[in-house]
């Protein structure tokens, strides 16, 4: 009887090592990014909100909240993220009174995408005006980096904030609007 259990358990050994193995990823793991890959100034290219319901316009960000060429020393609108911490940082001249506006965070590193953490909307007026999620997915490419929204996270967003971002009045709308985020930011030129 002991032999055999011997036997049974000397068999499972090597079915035991696939199985820690496989969870493990078995060698297989796929390296994330890191801070030094993605690191830069990227400029932003495009930024909008895109409401769900297809009666109300797309807020513009570049158009109605950003100023896309402020007045010197200014720089135009960026986003930082640092090559040797997973931290990021948002800076652009607010339109309608040249004000900067910065927000600064942790980002999470995955294999070909990142993830920034931002604050809530009662916690930060950046957020408020540029309609952002509390977590924006970005996908990233390099040659040059260029990072584009990586999923069509539906959230929302208060109407007021919305109405003066989409340029429309407040009128009719719900307390809330529904949308998605579509971005894409580069360390080149934007297309």
């Amino acid at each position: 009887m002991k032999m055999g259990s011997l036997s049974a358990v000397a068999r499972g050994l090597p079915l035991l090592a696939i199985v820690v193995a496989a969870c493990k990823g078995g060698g297989t793991d796929v390296p994330t990014l890191t801070p030094e890959q993605v690191g830069g100034v990227y400029s932003v290219c495009s930024l909008r909100f895109i409401p769900e319901q297809g009666a109300l316009p797309a807020a513009n960000l570049l158009q109605t909240v950003i100023n896309t060429n402020p007045p010197a020393p200014k720089q135009p609108p960026s986003l930082t993220l640092s090559s040797t911490e997973p931290r990021y940082q948002i800076v652009y001249t607010r339109k309608s009174d040249n004000f900067l506006q910065t927000v600064t965070g942790d980002e999470h590193l995955y294999v070909n995408q990142l993830a920034l953490d931002l604050p809530n909307e009662n916690q930060s007026e950046v957020v408020r005006e540029l309609l952002l999620p509390t977590q924006l997915w970005l996908g990233f490419a390099e040659n040059p980096k260029h990072l584009v929204t990586a999923n069509s996270l539906v959230y929302s967003v208060r109407r007021a904030d919305y109405a003066r971002a989409a340029g429309i009045t407040e009128n009719g709308l719900a307390d809330q609007i529904s949308g998605t985020l579509s971005a894409s930011f580069t360390t080149g030129a934007c297309p």
